[in-house]
């Protein structure tokens, strides 16, 4: 009785269901056939796989690998769900490998199916029938013998599905890892997303510092057109100091409740400092240009524009793909130490005028 295609049809319709209310593995967690898939099976704590036997002496494994040894027989068919498949003897059936990876180096007589892994064929090997490979690779070593057809489909979402849904539906639950499916062109639209994202939060800061803060921005981008340099060895050696003073509360016992207020503080001062910065930016590109009655809001983001015009332009270009990221993976290094910079510039002035309290130099 050939009951293993009904078992490949339940376990297809699982894994379906299983895809459509979860998330995926991403397929290159599963890109070496050796060693990708490790099924850990916990006997001590009573968590171990199951084995059916039919009354065809047919073998079905669920949950854990099936080893058949090289003076070892199989009367009819090996079927493994959830596990690794392993021939090195004599199987008069089918070989039927389900959410794990299939290696003959013995002998098959049936056909020899792998769905949802690879496919390994060492030179040994003779399989009577066909080769199948659905959602994975097949790999075959020279001498080895197929005396039917060789399939292969590449069903890479197949791979992550399968391990997901054994994850729930085996006795063993091995362990898979696992994690969301996500294609090059989506993580690099994520990368943008998040950049823009980033963008618009220091919009909305900058502007409300200058709402309530336009005296202390004033106080500090003064002391960074006057004194550039030493604006920046403030910032410089600022956040050198960071971390050392967060060790020094660490060791006081009575600093360790100052450690969240020292980093709130810190956060504050970047995020000050670096709408001083664009704010001084366009400031100075609105006397070159003779600009006359700039808003202040205006200036700002002229200097915002002027420092990230080049990580902006680094994330877009690498959209897509190719030599394309290449390009704006090079501006995005580039647009980041511009930034970096104008951070450590705009942090300096903020040491240097304590916080736009005072003027600098006066």
């Amino acid at each position: 009785m050939r009951n293993y295609r009904t078992i490949i049809m339940c376990v297809l319709v699982l894994s379906i269901t299983s895809f459509l209310f979860s998330q995926t593995v991403a397929p290159d967690v599963m890109e070496d056939i050796e060693g990708i898939v490790e099924i850990e099976r916990e006997e001590s704590a009573g968590i171990v796989g199951m084995s059916i036997e039919t009354d065809e002496d047919e073998i079905v494994k669920l949950g854990e690998d099936l080893t058949i040894l090289p003076e070892d027989t199989i009367a009819g068919d090996a079927v493994v769900i959830g596990g690794n498949l392993s021939v090195h003897g004599f199987v008069e059936g089918d070989a039927v490998c389900i959410g794990g990876n299939l290696l003959i180096s013995g002998t098959v007589l049936g056909d020899a199916t792998v769905i949802g892994g690879n496919a390994n064929v060492e030179s040994t090997a003779i399989i009577e029938g066909d080769l199948v490979s659905v959602g994975g690779r097949v790999s075959r070593e020279k001498g080895s013998t197929v005396k039917g057809e060789v399939t292969s489909i590449s069903l890479p979402i197949l791979r992550s599905v399968l391990p997901f849904a054994f994850k729930f539906i085996m006795p063993g639950k091995p362990r898979i890892p696992y994690r969301p499916f996500v294609s090059p062109f989506t993580k690099r639209m994520m990368g943008f997303s998040i950049y823009m994202v980033k963008i618009i939060a220091l919009v909305v800061f900058i502007l409300l510092i200058l709402l309530f803060f336009q005296g202390g921005v004033d106080r500090v981008s003064d002391a960074i057109e006057s004194h550039f340099w030493k604006a920046a060895l403030a910032g410089f050696i600022g956040l050198i100091l960071i971390v050392p003073l967060i060790i020094l509360l660490a060791v006081l016992i009575i600093g360790i409740p100052l450690i969240p207020l020292f980093g709130i503080a810190v956060v504050a001062a970047m995020i000050f400092g670096y709408a001083c910065i664009t704010y001084t930016i366009g400031r100075i590109a609105a006397e070159k240009k003779g600009w006359k009655d700039k808003s202040p809001y205006i200036l700002a983001l002229i200097g915002l524009v002027v420092i990230e015009i080049v990580a902006f332009l680094g994330n877009l270009i690498i959209l897509p793909g190719g030599i394309f990221a290449v390009v704006g993976g090079v501006l995005k290094v580039l647009g980041f130490i511009i930034s970096y910079i104008a951070w450590l510039i705009g942090f300096g002035g903020v040491i240097l005028t304590r916080f736009g309290v005072k003027k600098f130099g006066k």
